[in-house]
């Protein structure tokens, strides 16, 4: 790893993470590798659709004063580069949760430790299958109510975890991008009224389902309509 000469905004940068615990993991700067540093090789994993939670042992050695996460992502190319993702300015901590994730794809974590000055070698390679996203909500119809009112209404979600339903609409000509247009809650809630569709436009909608800890289903097939 390359050395860095201890300029005064590196010293600054230091007592910002000093002060406040943590920093931008972009923005640390590490000297150089300390193989006497503790590293740290036995990690739990609890996996979920939108989270990956990490559990380590602690961190006995005085001279630690954080630990860095470092992920990498082998199914976006060959190159299995490892970034960091945190730096976590507590010794004495022994949780993580990585909520930049993504269902059904391969990760590979591995931990360090750091001093003010030095950072361990990495730790054994963890390695994480996220589970596939949930099943895309099923017969989603719309149907014109009163003149510029889209009635949508759909099947209502199986899995119990669902919390509720993201609806997105889309311009159809000219060619527009899927955009937000409301929240529901309750999964077993299966319809919305579109007051706000402008009247002479053909739209297409579409529903997500919504899990209470974040994780969003496929989205259904589009329904399409001509509202007048």
């Amino acid at each position: 790893m390359k050395r860095f000469s201890l300029m005064p905004f590196a010293a600054a940068l230091l007592t910002a993470f000093l002060f406040n615990g943590c920093v931008d993991p972009q923005s640390l700067l590490t000297v150089s590798i300390d193989k006497t540093l503790p590293t740290i090789r036995n990690v739990n994993v609890l996996v979920e659709k939108s989270s990956v939670g990490f559990e380590w042992p602690a961190i006995r050695d005085s001279r630690v004063k954080g630990i860095n996460i470092y992920r990498a992502t082998p199914d976006a190319g060959r190159t299995q580069r490892f970034v960091k993702i945190a730096a976590i300015g507590d010794p004495f901590a022994t949780h993580y949760v990585d909520r930049n994730i993504e269902p059904n794809r391969r990760y590979l974590y591995t931990f360090s430790t750091y001093d003010l000055l030095s950072e361990s070698p990495h730790g054994k390679i963890v390695r994480v299958q996220t589970p596939s996203a949930f099943k895309p909500v099923e017969f989603v119809k719309v149907y014109l109510r009163a003149s510029g009112v889209v009635k949508i209404l759909w099947k209502p979600h199986p899995d119990p975890r669902i919390a509720g339903y993201v609806i997105q609409r889309r311009l159809e000509k000219p060619a527009a991008a899927w955009r937000f247009l409301a929240n529901i809650s309750g999964r077993l809630m299966p319809e919305y009224i579109d007051a706000s569709a402008a009247r002479g436009y053909r739209y297409s909608y579409r529903v997500l389902a919504r899990s209470s800890n974040g994780a969003f289903s496929q989205p259904s097939a589009p329904a399409a309509i001509l509202v007048k």
